[in-house]
């Protein structure tokens, strides 16, 4: 097959997160079966318009927004043979059936709703939600949609309304990643993109709660920084580093060390990041939201607590730090559960439904 991505990011980009590490790992195992793949994405500064990178062909034009205006170019000048689409909703799809009459599916990480009145200006999030919530149902009604979770699904069924069907396609994790030699004193981890929906400062408040601060690593990059450190300062918390982008070596190595990881986010599509804690035997706080819940096995991998409730989520960090046999409990159960999701199983299944796809189109 030649398969054509559209993803407004690819893994060159410094805010590439889970949404372009779920294709990339599956695209390079297509490549590796045979398959061609072409991703159609924005160019941040100082990449290459072209590049091939594990195979995949990557093609770059515009910023944040206009490679929505640069796609359909793009499509005809380096994809208008592909055998079937992935067009990738990250707030706003690419609309590809308005150029494309090839075979294609939507993929949907989750839908925004709210966020869009987190991160974005009033009139950028009225169009963002009328683009996501109005439009979009319209026009991918009879289109098949991949999704990564079951909540997900059900977020995307109630704004749909009949549609095509809805095929779950779970994240996984890279086999490197295993437990090492947990830290002597207690430190937390935070994994993921630094914005404001991610509710990190749900998670310094609930440390200052604590009696005993523990160390807290913050592994990620965003704009929401400078007002979390500002925050830590406030709260006179002194044990907070904040890494940014890491090399998967050192997030490997700072997992390894971690007690616990926290994910304190308002949504997420999965939680892949709990996944990648759960992998090194850290076991995972998460707010009860969607995405969230779905990655996270209550009990097994981890718990849940009320999303924005920094005093349970205090009691709970309390709770593990005070008892290291049940957090070593928790850590055996956690590496069990992680060891159910494979790149290999994902890119099969996703694979086989463009397949799908495609043969119901001739």
């Amino acid at each position: 097959m030649r398969i054509a991505v559209f993803n407004w990011r690819c893994f060159r980009h410094a805010q590439a997160g889970g949404s372009e590490l779920y294709l990339h790992k599956q695209a390079a195992l297509w490549v590796q079966q045979g398959h061609e793949v072409v991703w159609i994405t924005s160019r941040p500064a100082g990449t290459a318009r072209r590049e091939t990178f594990e195979g995949i062909q990557f093609v770059r034009m515009g910023g944040t927004f206009s490679i929505y205006g640069w796609a359909p170019l793009q499509y005809f000048r380096h994809a208008r043979d592909a055998d079937v689409l992935i067009d990738v909703e990250n707030g706003i799809p690419f609309f590809t059936p308005f150029f494309s009459r090839r075979p294609k599916v939507l993929l949907i990480h989750h839908i925004h709703t709210d966020v869009w009145d987190r991160e974005a200006g009033r009139l950028t999030a009225r169009i963002g939600k009328w683009l996501e919530g109005w439009l979009m149902p319209r026009v991918y009604r009879k289109t098949p949609i991949v999704t990564v979770s079951e909540s997900s699904s059900s977020m995307i069924d109630e704004l749909f309304g009949e549609h095509a069907p809805i095929q779950i396609v779970y994240n996984a994790i890279s086999q490197d990643l295993v437990p090492g030699t947990r830290a002597e004193e207690p430190e937390v981890i935070y994994l993921g993109r630094v914005r404001r929906y991610k509710s990190i400062d749900v998670l310094l408040r609930a440390l200052s709660l604590l009696e005993r601060e523990p160390a807290l690593h913050i592994v990620g990059q965003g704009e929401d920084e400078p007002r979390l450190k500002a925050l830590a300062q406030e709260l006179g918390l002194e044990k907070v580093v904040f890494h940014g982008f890491v090399e998967d070596h050192e997030k490997r190595a700072l997992l390894q060390r971690s007690w616990i990881a926290v994910n304190p986010s308002s949504m997420e599509g999965w939680g892949i990041t709990n996944i990648e804690a759960n992998a090194c035997g850290v076991p995972v706080l998460g707010s009860d939201v969607p995405g969230i819940r779905d990655s996270i096995a209550a009990g097994v991998s981890g718990e849940l607590f009320p999303y924005g409730d920094a005093a349970a989520l205090a009691a709970r960090l309390d709770a593990w730090i005070g008892h290291p046999a049940l957090l070593e409990e928790l850590s055996v159960s956690a590496r069990g559960w992680a060891a159910r999701f494979s790149w290999e199983a994902s890119a099969d299944t996703l694979c086989g439904i463009l397949k799908q796809v495609i043969s119901k189109d001739r």
